[in-house]
């Protein structure tokens, strides 16, 4: 195992063995970069790479929030592998976001590598939740990586979600669902579509995304700024995604006149949707989250039943630690 090197490079990681060299969500001179989904945080240095491995789901993404690739692109299904100097690359379903990808990275004799990215193993109306693969070595996320954080069923999450909004419909209030652009606003869409509620995008990067969603075959209705019917509902019974509320606003006022965009000031109840919602964070909202709590992460390890786990983002510390005191070696990574 030691032969096995993982080490932070930029935004990502850069694995090495022997003289072969991959990055995991980053790129750097003349490599190959395995991309794991387009949010801002994982695809710094992407310009440096010859060639960049990934999904259609997570290019489409990444082209719609305005990100690109210089070099070459590879474009994998599920299921599907490809082998560069006798490493073999299989991309894996992640359940983050549309289009994101775990790692699955088998080399020569040599060990195997499971790399997560952003991962959640539980399905939404909009993922498919992600599946544990057998691997000598893991490399896994630990946002939540802390006891601390369990997240109640997600059944429940979207009920409550629906109660609230609509008991604030019935006070005259405007909902304002706060979401990330990419993945938690298209889930908060499909949550509206299938209690047959009017949904409007408040921001043109949720627009974009979701039309991207809407390529890949998901069925999710919503009304854009631009169009003719939106001030009606906006102050009939319409409920607002936003990404950021002071575009929202501002994106409002441009298109809809400052009337409108006052009287959604003045009527909006901001709720966001986000696991930050729980613990010392806490913010007005409910805890829908994109990532794995902690009794997931630990579970999903064990499935994986490494030699040697990796745990990197700000709780990586703390998985390791439980990690280690459930039988799996395993350290911090960046």
């Amino acid at each position: 195992m030691s032969s096995v090197s993982v080490r932070k490079y930029g935004d990502g990681f850069v694995v090495r063995y022997g003289r072969r060299k991959l990055g995991l969500d980053t790129g750097f001179e003349g490599g190959t970069t395995l991309l794991s989904h387009s949010h801002m945080d994982h695809v710094g240095g992407l310009k440096l790479a010859d060639l960049v491995v990934g999904t259609s789901g997570t290019f489409d993404t990444l082209k719609a929030r305005g990100g690109r690739v210089r070099g070459g692109k590879l474009t994998l299904n599920y299921g599907e592998s490809y082998t560069i100097d006798q490493i073999k690359i299989t991309v894996l379903n992640a359940g983050h976001v549309l289009g994101s990808s775990m790692f699955k990275i088998e080399i020569g004799n040599g060990p195997s590598i499971l790399y997560t990215g952003d991962f959640n193993i539980v399905d939404s109306l909009v993922h498919t939740g992600a599946h544990a693969s057998d691997a000598d070595v893991l490399i896994t996320e630990a946002t939540y990586g802390d006891p601390s954080w369990v997240f109640p069923e997600r059944k429940g999450v979207y009920e409550n979600i629906i109660t609230e909004t609509k008991r604030l419909q019935e006070e005259n209030k405007i909902p304002v669902l706060k979401a990330y652009s990419l993945g938690k606003a298209q889930e908060a869409i499909g949550l509206l579509n299938k209690n047959g509620m009017e949904t409007i995008s408040g921001n043109y990067s949720i627009d974009a995304v979701s039309d991207i969603y809407r390529k890949h075959g998901k069925e999710i209705q919503f009304l854009k700024l631009t169009d003719e019917e939106t001030p009606a509902i906006l102050t009939g019974e319409g409920v607002v995604i936003s990404s950021s509320i002071r575009h929202t606003l501002l994106n409002v006022r441009k298109n809809l006149g400052r009337a409108l965009a006052k009287e959604l000031h003045n009527k909006m109840v901001v709720l966001s949707l986000s696991g930050w919602t729980l613990g010392k964070y806490r913010e007005e909202g409910f805890p829908l989250s994109a990532h794995t709590d902690f009794p997931g992460l630990i579970r999903f390890a064990e499935e994986v039943n490494p030699r040697l786990a990796y745990c990197f983002t700000e709780n990586g510390n703390t998985l390791a630690m439980h990690l280690s005191n459930n039988g799996i070696q395993a350290v911090p990574l960046g």
